[in-house]
């Protein structure tokens, strides 16, 4: 997805990232957390139809709640932040097709990208509307039409997705298959995880990476990122996952890393092209394998300080500082940046939330030449980062 037939994971996406999503006590807390300020703050003057999914505190519950959302959520979630979260579900929702896919240019991957925003803003599978558009989802990327007799997910006649669509399937069905309400349906979806993760180990590349098909010889790193996130989503939901890929997937990423922190989007092909976007991407999955120590990560990171401080000199804001693919390059961002806090997270935050916010169109959507749906995603799968719903964003 990052050649010029494919974009940048769809300028695309998660990215550890892309785990099972079981309702811990601490997600079930925070859950009816957010479905009661979304009652208090907007429904009384909104009239919003589909609240099948809210949920109200109990009033003993109410004072010391708040208090923790406040801590847990962090400085650039609010009600605006809310709002626009539910406007952008809604019109997901609204351009979902009959068979379950969000997209008709990239189904495969921007119906498991829109899955996990669903996902990312608190809604359970199969309840109310918008669970049964997150059902309608996994419906569709789990028929039996879908695969290949080697696993691979794609859409027939549908050429775009590619690998990248296959990994961010398996890393989407990850995140929900602790959601499904019947031990028959859960075995199903985990069928068609392990043939994916299969088909994943199955095709990497003599340097460790990912190519965008899967007899692909030539690596590429948005691809990697994204195997690498799906290996790790699976591996978190219970899925046997050998060490060795991912120790070799590894190497490969420290391989791609430049002497000024950068990383290169490919070890075989344009070797010399390197961006935020792919640096961001690479550091969020290093991060995903636990490789917090590396020298690699220590350089990666200094270069994304010196490109947020220096696209807000230029007046463009931090969300710029991803120049090519910003809805990509500031997903995987958000995610470095939010595990490691500190002032970068405070800095980036407070400027992206912002921008993001503001390019939000009034039928609740954002802008990509990728489509609205793809735009509209990415856009809510970073203001979900403080929610905490997905595991993807779990250090």
């Amino acid at each position: 997805m990052n050649d010029d037939s494919y974009p940048d994971p769809m300028e695309a996406t998660p990215l550890d990232p892309p785990s099972n999503l079981r309702m811990s006590s601490r997600l079930a807390s925070s859950r009816r957390v957010v479905s009661a300020c979304l009652i208090l703050y907007f429904l009384p003057c909104l009239g919003l139809a589909s609240v099948s999914s809210i949920e109200l505190l109990p009033d003993d519950e109410k004072s010391s709640e708040k208090s923790v959302r406040k801590s847990a959520l962090g400085a650039p979630h609010d009600s605006r932040s809310e709002l626009a979260i539910r406007r952008g579900v809604d019109f997901l929702i609204d351009q979902q097709n009959g068979v379950g896919a969000f997209s008709s240019s990239f189904p495969v991957a921007v119906t498991a990208l829109s899955g996990m925003a669903l996902l990312g803003g608190g809604i359970k599978y199969g309840v109310g509307r918008e669970g049964a558009a997150l059902e309608r989802a996994v419906d569709y990327l789990v028929a039996p039409v879908r695969a290949d007799e080697r696993g691979y997910l794609k859409d027939r006649g549908e050429t775009r997705s590619r690998m990248h669509g296959h990994t961010y399937a398996i890393l989407f069905l990850c995140q929900v298959v602790g959601q499904l309400p019947t031990p028959q349906r859960e075995e199903q979806l985990r069928k068609v995880i392990r043939s994916g993760v299969d088909l994943i180990l199955s095709c990497q590349t003599v340097e460790g990476g990912w190519g965008y098909e899967p007899t692909d010889p030539l690596d590429e790193a948005s691809l990697t990122v994204c195997c690498l996130q799906s290996l790790r989503a699976a591996k978190d939901s219970g899925f046997a996952v050998p060490a060795e890929p991912i120790s070799r997937a590894v190497r490969y990423l420290q391989k791609c890393c430049t002497k000024d922190g950068s990383f290169r989007y490919s070890l075989t092909r344009s070797t010399g092209r390197t961006s935020f976007e792919i640096t961001a991407a690479s550091l969020s999955t290093l991060n995903a394998a636990g490789e917090f120590a590396l020298e690699e990560r220590a350089r990666g990171m200094e270069y994304l300080r010196r490109s947020i401080e220096s696209a807000e000199r230029g007046r463009k804001g931090a969300f710029k500082a991803a120049r090519n693919f910003p809805f990509y390059g500031n997903f995987y961002a958000g995610q470095v940046l939010q595990q490691s806090r500190g002032p970068v997270w405070k800095r980036w935050s407070e400027s992206v939330w912002p921008t993001i916010l503001e390019l939000q169109k009034d039928v609740g959507s954002w802008e990509s030449r990728f489509g609205d749906e793809y735009g509209t995603a990415m856009a809510l799968l970073i203001l979900e980062l403080p929610l905490g719903y997905l595991p993807l964003y779990d250090r």
